[in-house]
């Protein structure tokens, strides 16, 4: 379950009263499904309103207020977070118009006005509020735009009538992070409110506008060329570094054939492969990889990428309908990525002419790795290609950016004179 949801899911288990007895992981699903369950509802007249009003929406586009509706976080370069507060900056600089952040549940609104300053300092001096009672969200002023940016917020947007039109960030098909149950179908149900979508890839646009009838733009996955760029050609060695994005915990991102597949691949090469994981902070040992890899856990957001150009290649896992900003990164690094075979990434992610695909199987996935470190210099085309297509295609924050403001200002009138 998603970390951020799951301390929500925490939090309501303490408000209702109900004592979670956590026995296996089915029961833990069962406990934070309950308090999901009875914590994020909706009015099923609020289903039957007009959810987009235009008319409500200040004609002077300078004097209009966008509010974000989002989870708790604590770290503001995380990719999803990072890529919200970017677009709120966009939106800011180019068309004045004021931001307000509402974070569901508790937290220090200092505290994330702070984390929210060191990403973005022009954003240091917003609006940022605490909506841990229903007191809190009745308080909530007007504004010209409401914006979900995950499931659970998409019920708050979804209740709030003093707003002109509603949208739905959508970064991923969130309800894979859950099993096929009751959380899976309330996460589902979010796409149908009729929320204007802010798709992060064109099969997240594609899936919202086919299967749910609603109309979206795609925010292009981009990255910042200052910081991901290639470095110099690697020396010849024969001590081949793997860079392995590891999770435990994190079903999406494929830890478990990822571990079995570098114990195999650690079987083959021996001391002839490095293989480093960062992602989270665990032990090697706790999953029988104490002798396998190493792990550095958490790094800050511009060190990775020296990371990403000190390594032959890279892994990256996922199991949902967003190929995350991670084979982004390394492709612009000239780290060699291997993913894993899934369907809805192939408009970035293509066999043999950017990366390599393995099937998921743990042997598989260690064939492939072995393919990408020991022919190295054979696969420096897929490497070289790698690079142009980031370069030319996800580079340009500035466009993409664009291309949603455009968007969100063309679903009102506008008064561009006065403005």
């Amino acid at each position: 379950m998603n970390p951020r949801i799951k301390q929500l899911a925490k939090r309501l288990l303490r408000v209702f009263g109900i004592d979670p007895i956590h026995v296996s992981i089915w029961d833990i699903y069962t406990n934070d499904a309950l308090a999901l369950a009875h914590g994020v509802d909706c009015n099923p007249k609020d289903l039957r309103e007009r959810q987009q009003n235009p008319d409500r929406v200040n004609p002077v586009v300078a004097n209009r207020v966008c509010h974000w509706f989002l989870p708790h976080f604590d770290n503001p370069f995380y990719g999803g977070i990072m890529t919200i507060l970017r677009l709120a900056n966009h939106l800011q600089q180019t068309t004045g118009m004021k931001n307000r952040f509402f974070i569901y549940g508790s937290c220090d609104p200092a505290e994330i006005r702070n984390l929210i300053g060191k990403a973005w300092p022009k954003l240091g001096d917003s609006d940022v509020f605490a909506l841990d009672s229903n007191e809190a969200v009745a308080a909530i002023p007007p504004s010209d735009y409401s914006i979900a940016t995950l499931w659970t917020t998409a019920y708050l947007v979804l209740g709030i009538k003093n707003t002109g039109l509603k949208f739905y960030m959508i970064q991923d098909f969130e309800p894979l992070f859950y099993p096929a149950g009751s959380t899976y179908a309330q996460a589902e149900f979010t796409y149908s409110f009729g929320f204007y979508g802010i798709a992060n890839t064109i099969s997240l646009k594609e899936m919202y506008e086919r299967d749910y009838g609603g109309k979206a733009v795609t925010l292009e996955p981009c990255i910042d060329t200052n910081i991901f760029h290639p470095g110099p050609q690697q020396t010849a060695s024969q001590i081949r570094r793997l860079f392995y994005y590891a999770r435990p915990g994190t079903p999406r991102n494929g830890f478990e054939l990822a571990a079995q597949a570098l114990k195999i691949l650690k079987g083959r090469l021996g001391d002839n492969v490095d293989i480093i994981c960062a992602g989270a902070n665990w032990k090697p040992a706790d999953y029988g990889l104490e002798s396998v890899v190493r792990n550095i856990g958490l790094l800050p957001y511009e060190k990775t990428a020296d990371l990403y150009r000190s390594c032959h290649a890279g892994l990256s896992m996922m199991m949902t309908k967003h190929p995350s900003y991670l084979p982004f990164e390394m492709m612009a690094c000239g780290c060699l990525v291997v993913a894993n075979r899934n369907a809805a990434n192939t408009w970035l992610l293509k066999d043999g002419e950017n990366c390599l695909i393995a099937p998921p199987t743990a042997w598989s996935i260690a064939d492939a790795l072995e393919r990408a470190l020991t022919d190295d210099e054979a696969l420096q085309k897929i490497r070289s290609e790698a690079i142009t297509r980031i370069q030319m295609h996800h580079s340009d924050w500035n466009q993409s950016l664009g291309r949603v403001a455009d968007f969100i200002l063309g679903l009102a009138p506008l008064n561009r004179s006065a403005s």
